[in-house]
């Protein structure tokens, strides 16, 4: 079966080539607003935007003009089109807005490349195009016949390089996961309550750095925009945003692993995050704590590898509303926490029940497909 999986690790480049990817990283934004200035103007004269084979060609004239576009990798150059293509098309399809201009101080610092003779990827290093072998320390090695589709570096507003290797490989089939399903049902003030009556209590790791937080924001305030010492403010404001998403990553990682070597079937509700996070549930804050959209993600990809299923039910089954005994239905508020059936007289906590009635729901679309 042909799969494509990522390998993601922190690098650590010398000087010189820090120096290399940042002028990389600058020269791709470059290409990538000189394209969008052009592909405007030509859709104000001519109603059309160029494409991707137009954009391409353009590159050579482009470097005539720019030759310190020269020392960039050709390839990446190439990416920075491609993305705006995408991104063009999104929008005449009205699948997304109108692309907007890359910020060196807004944008993510990052490019894409792809050298399949050039690229490779061992344990403790990894060769990319213009760079050479650069250290890391990942000890994971590529599948046996794996081809690398695909190279992504980044550097973080922290300081911190990282690179992406997209492979592709022919992987056996899985072997089963245990034969146990299990419904998820999404709690705003956790993570999730499982059918079983389990909930997973989730760490609220911005709500625990949000006084630190809001003190670091504070003191940056008070500092002279440009000066040595604002940018040190920001510097700080940035690596604990960064450090709150990364313990909140490893948690998710380790809690989607756990499932997904324990159930072969997990349902959950397609569930409209954002509107969700809305403030007129009064929830936001928490609900964008959770990661739920991350972990849903990373359960899907695993569950997969392990010969299991996700289920996503339609987000609006009155999985809440309805009785997991009888299949009564009763209207209910949000602030009932215990759900009583009128008709069998089940007493069972609002989250259990509706796990349970998402368990049997997923069940059925399963099996009637």
């Amino acid at each position: 079966m042909d799969t494509t999986r990522a390998i993601k690790t922190r690098i650590y480049p010398t000087k010189e080539q820090k120096v290399q990817i940042d002028e990389t990283i600058g020269s791709c934004r470059f290409v990538y607003n000189h394209m969008l200035e052009r592909n405007i103007k030509a859709y104000r004269r001519r109603g059309e935007h160029l494409s991707y084979i137009d954009m391409q060609n353009l590159l050579p004239s482009l470097k005539k003009a720019f030759p310190w576009l020269v020392t960039a990798d050709s390839k990446a150059l190439q990416h920075a089109c491609r993305h705006l293509d995408n991104a063009l098309k999104a929008f005449f399809d009205k699948r997304a807005g109108f692309p907007e201009f890359k910020s060196r101080k807004r944008s993510k610092l990052s490019y894409e490349t792809t050298h399949p003779i050039v690229i490779a990827y061992e344990s403790g290093r990894v060769k990319l195009p213009k760079l050479g072998w650069i250290r890391h320390k990942d000890r994971r090695i590529l599948p046996a016949g794996a081809i690398i589709a695909s190279t992504s570096v980044e550097k973080t507003r922290t300081g911190k390089y990282f690179v992406s290797v997209i492979y592709k490989f022919d992987r056996e089939p899985a072997q089963m996961a245990p034969a146990k399903e299990i419904g998820l049902d999404y709690k705003s003030d956790g993570l999730f309550m499982d059918s079983d009556g389990s909930c997973c209590e989730m760490p609220k790791y911005f709500k625990a750095f949000s006084k630190r937080l809001a003190r670091l924001q504070r003191k940056l305030r008070s500092k002279k925009p440009g000066s040595s010492n604002h940018g040190k403010a920001v510097d700080k404001v940035r690596k604990l945003h960064e450090h709150i998403a990364n313990q909140r990553k490893d948690f998710l990682h380790k809690k989607s692993t756990q499932i997904a070597n324990e159930y072969s079937l997990v349902c959950i509700e397609d569930l409209d995050m954002k509107a969700i996070s809305n403030r007129g549930f009064g929830n936001g804050s928490a609900t964008m704590d959770n990661g739920w959209g991350m972990f849903t993600r990373l359960l899907s990809y695993k569950l997969e590898e392990r010969g299991g299923r996700l289920v996503m039910i339609d987000r609006f089954y009155p999985s809440t509303q309805t009785c997991s005994s009888c299949g009564n239905r009763i209207k209910m508020s949000l602030s009932q926490r215990t759900y009583i059936c009128p008709s069998c007289g089940l007493a069972i906590d609002r989250d259990v029940n509706a796990a349970k009635n998402i368990l049997v729901e997923g069940q059925r679309m399963l099996a009637s497909t």
